[in-house]
């Protein structure tokens, strides 16, 4: 199957289904960012602990209870609008932005179930390897915003793995992998943390794969990709922080490149029911 019927059908999933500060905020005025961007170009899974601490109820609870969350977030989604930016960086030998393309756009999903997109600024770009002519919908391959839905769940394997710190949050972590691969449909395959409080997923480390291998956008190589959410309002966890890391090669040389995603402004939108009920602590993430 060709890369863009891919990504439309994965489109159609979450139609279905969708810098800096220490990672997940609990509320959305907590500061400009989620996270600070790690040192490492490299997304490793969690070590097992010799012995996992217990979790305060059995680990198919709590999956039966962040998926129902899951449900939640993707109706939520819906009524809301947003800033999405994509920055993409090739990266010096100082391991710091040499150049970069930054664009920005205001998006919301309609009621039903497609996505809207208006061009906000996309500043000129500074790249020296890459030629980008595109939007930012043509860089990253799309993806379901929450891939595990409670219909999603059968679909995969999920181990409990034990409990960690998650900056100020206490946080379960789960392995997940695709119980079997097709090829007409990508399924997640990486590691989700779970607020130990709100049992929501607020991390995950991963990357989408079918039966022919990991999916990736027809113009950019990124596929493993490091996402924090954030808190808004009282009951929401939104993503607010993704980030890639891979190499082209120009010739010759191999460039390091990043891209670093954004959501902000959240905010319900005017033909949404709950635009008359903003959510409390409104801000930037």
């Amino acid at each position: 199957m060709n890369p863009r019927s891919i990504q439309l059908a994965m489109f159609f999933a979450l139609a279905m289904v969708v810098a800096a500060k220490p990672a997940p905020a609990r509320a959305q005025d907590a500061g400009p960012g989620p996270m600070k961007p790690p040192e490492s170009t490299k997304f490793p899974t969690p070590p097992r602990p010799a012995r996992p601490e217990p979790p305060s109820m059995p680990p198919e609870e709590i999956i039966r209870r962040f998926a129902a969350k899951e449900d939640e977030m993707v109706r939520a989604i819906m009524g809301y609008s947003f800033q999405k930016s994509v920055r993409v960086e090739e990266i010096g030998a100082d391991n710091k932005p040499a150049g970069q393309l930054e664009i920005v756009t205001q998006q919301r999903i309609s009621p039903d179930g497609k996505l809207l997109e208006k061009p906000l600024r996309r500043p000129p770009a500074t790249l020296h390897y890459l030629d980008i002519q595109r939007g930012d919908s043509d860089l990253l391959a799309p993806t379901p915003l929450f891939p595990l839905t409670t219909a999603q769940i059968p679909k995969y394997e999920i181990s409990f793995g034990g409990k960690q710190p998650l900056d100020e949050l206490s946080a379960y972590f789960f392995t997940v992998k695709p119980r079997a691969l097709e090829r007409a449909h990508a399924y997640f395959s990486g590691v989700v943390w779970v607020d130990e409080t709100d049992l929501v997923i607020v991390k995950t480390i991963g990357k989408w794969v079918t039966e022919t291998g990991d999916v990736t956008s027809s113009v950019l190589p990124f596929s493993v990709f490091e996402t924090y959410r954030q808190q808004v309002g009282k009951n929401l966890w939104f993503p607010a922080y993704s980030r890639s890391d891979e190499s082209i090669m120009t010739g010759d040389v191999r460039v390091p490149i990043r891209v670093i995603v954004r959501w902000s402004e959240f905010a319900p939108a005017s033909d949404s029911p709950t635009a008359a009920k903003p959510p409390a602590g409104p801000g930037k993430p």
